[in-house]
């Protein structure tokens, strides 16, 4: 699709007239779960310049979060930091403390979650009513209640209820941030919860499931494919999958979102297709910048590391 074509490409939304009710649903019970988050100082690591906290706390179903958490060395008047809350890519995990640093030379606190199951310490508790395709995308898919993805967007609002326990962070400035599942994780967690004030997806993935999955030649959305191939070879249940996936998906997300956002989207990309992140780009409700990679794909943007930064400093 050329790229006039892409700035101005809004598909319609595809959000049953439940949307919100079922989420509002979801995190009322939630909301009834307490955190019971554990914290633990990190003695021995060789950054003296901020303090590093192994994190612990419960997602909705009893599954253990695991995050790691930093602040700025020394004390910290309450409500005196800012905070970033970092989602990661698919199969990944919270990563090292280090790769939070630069958040922190900032002034900031900063929180990196593992997603239930994937790559890091964090185990997945939730049942699933039948079997899927290696990975997560297809898990539970016949149904928004038991889908995979209900209890990890819910954990990314719970790392919210986190920061906002803590005494030093100022709950009025919070950052979500991520890059390709993880910038699906930022736009699901603005657009079903109104606290962050600025939102930082990269190369969203999650976002315009129909078309994404239709494009696909690689990547985690040929799972559903295969989901198809193995269970479904006729497609009898095709219009049953797409409906579960529209409670998840990032364009539907975004028409909800009022946080002030800058996206990155690569041109090149193959996982995430710019078609799919302008889907969600063009229905942000709220005030937004785009920063277009002409020649990049799915790698890493360091210099989108500072366009961020300086976003931040401008806005928060």
């Amino acid at each position: 699709m050329p790229l006039s074509q892409l700035q101005d490409y809004k598909p319609e939304l595809t959000n049953e007239a439940d949307f919100d009710l079922f989420w509002d649903n979801a995190k009322a019970l939630s909301n009834q779960k307490p955190l019971h988050a554990q914290v633990s100082l990190v003695q021995d690591h060789p950054l003296k310049s901020i303090s590093i906290y192994d994190v612990v706390f419960d997602g909705a179903d009893g599954t253990p979060i695991h995050g790691w958490y930093v602040t700025p060395k020394g004390e910290h008047q309450p409500g005196s930091l800012p905070v970033l809350v970092k989602y990661h890519g698919y199969s990944g995990n919270r990563g090292y403390p280090n790769e939070l640093l630069q958040w922190a030379s900032m002034g900031m606190a900063a929180l990196a979650i593992d997603v239930r199951g994937q790559g890091g310490l964090t185990p997945d508790r939730a049942e699933y009513p039948q079997g899927g395709i290696p990975g997560w995308m297809t898990l539970g898919i016949l149904d928004p209640a038991s889908y995979y993805y209900k209890q990890v967007y819910l954990d990314c609002i719970r790392a919210l209820d986190f920061v906002c326990s803590r005494e030093e962070v100022d709950a009025s400035r919070i950052v979500v941030y991520g890059g390709s599942q993880g910038g699906g994780l930022a736009l699901a967690t603005a657009g079903l919860d109104s606290r962050p004030k600025l939102a930082l997806p990269v190369f969203p993935f999650l976002s315009h499931f129909r078309r994404s999955v239709e494009i696909h030649a690689s990547g985690p959305y040929v799972e559903i494919k295969n989901w198809f191939r193995r269970y479904d070879p006729e497609h009898r249940q095709e219009e049953q999958v797409y409906r579960t996936l529209s409670y998840f998906d990032g364009m539907n997300m975004a028409s909800r979102i009022k946080a002030r956002t800058l996206m990155a989207i690569t041109l090149q990309d193959i996982t995430c297709p710019p078609s799919t992140c302008f889907a969600a780009y063009n229905h942000l409700a709220g005030p937004k910048e785009v920063r277009l990679y002409h020649d990049y794909g799915h790698e890493g943007l360091p210099f989108h590391e500072e366009a961020m930064m300086r976003f931040i400093e401008a806005y928060l």
